[in-house]
């Protein structure tokens, strides 16, 4: 299934017994969110029935603390970014349409990206918006963010000065400024990208943040950062090899890197487009980055096994280092 779940209506009853569920467990936030969305948009009731369905205690008790960020960031405006949710969830699927089609993403360079007016007002704020929102509604993204925190952060040893290249909606940045106690920064190309990182940080009450306009690509590659992070990043570039070298470059000896990746994931921004987990896992060796460790999470409602086989989307996930510092 994809991100948008099917379309026709369940009865009030069962979407309540999804929120009343979480809530009873004690997971208010999500318990919230869920209510809105389903006020909002009653017919994706039973996309979020599966999403929570089989859920441990310790993946609830994670996606609980992801939801109190998001619900600080739209409480003031819950059904404006649900509306947007909404919205994402059928742009998404116009572009699986064409993907299922040419067997390909929709624009292959970052300039038929741009022309095609997905970084203009108001596609952009609803676009950012309703990708705010899939950090706790669509599994595999709260699957990503927890391995981020469980096996990046909190086993980063004396790790401390932490970069993120391409921080987006700062849900990454807050909770890296939570547990280290080095330095935490974020570079973008883009200036309106930037102030929104800006405005999720500060409504996060986090203010020591370092963000700045800066391309990578154009250096310097010192070896700066012990932790550098590019979730959600490789695929919206023409030549995402160059980008992850000059990734490599910024980690300090014995630096430790995270990657995430969505695979055969058609968007109106995605670029490049790796067919299968091995074919990313190989592109990152290719690279000059050496995994430690790699994951697959298939999209909400879809095993593995058959996301490969119906070539929907998986996010895979790479936590590594230089090949370098490999010996």
């Amino acid at each position: 299934m994809k991100p948008g779940g099917r379309t026709s209506p369940m009865p009030r009853t069962a979407d309540m017994s999804v929120a009343g569920k979480l809530r009873g467990e004690g997971h208010e936030h999500l318990a919230r969110i869920v209510d809105q969305v389903t006020d909002v948009w009653p017919q994706h009731a039973d996309f979020l029935a599966l999403r929570f369905e089989g859920e441990s205690a310790g993946q609830l008790r994670f996606a609980e603390e992801a939801a109190g960020q998001v619900w600080r960031l739209i409480e003031h405006e819950a059904e404006e970014a649900v509306t947007s949710y909404r919205r994402l969830c059928y742009e998404l699927l116009r572009e699986e349409h064409y993907f299922r089609r040419h067997g390909r993403y929709r624009y292959a360079t970052v300039r038929e990206v741009q022309d095609s007016g997905i970084f203009q007002e108001p596609r952009v704020t609803h676009y950012q918006r309703g990708l705010l929102l899939t950090q706790v509604l669509w599994q595999n993204h709260t699957r990503v963010a927890e391995t981020f925190v469980r096996e990046f952060l909190e086993q980063r040893g004396s790790r401390e000065r932490l970069l993120e290249v391409g921080p987006g909606h700062g849900m990454f940045l807050a909770m890296a400024g939570a547990r280290l106690s080095g330095e935490v920064a974020g570079w973008d190309i883009s200036d309106a990208m930037l102030r929104y990182t800006r405005q999720n940080l500060a409504a996060l009450g986090v203010r020591d943040a370092t963000l700045a306009r800066h391309d990578i690509r154009e250096g310097p590659l010192d070896g700066t950062f012990d932790l550098v992070v590019a979730s959600e990043l490789l695929e919206h570039v023409e030549d995402p090899g160059a980008v992850l070298r000059s990734l490599r470059g910024l980690l300090s000896e014995d630096g430790r890197i995270f990657l995430n990746v969505p695979v055969n994931s058609p968007a109106p921004d995605h670029i490049y487009l790796w067919h299968s987990p091995e074919e990313f896992f190989a592109f990152v060796t290719e690279n000059g980055v050496t995994p430690l460790s790699t994951h697959t999470y298939p999209l909400t409602g879809s095993t593995e096994e058959r996301a490969r086989e119906g070539g929907f989307t998986i996010s895979c996930v790479v936590v590594g280092r230089s090949a370098a510092d490999a010996g």
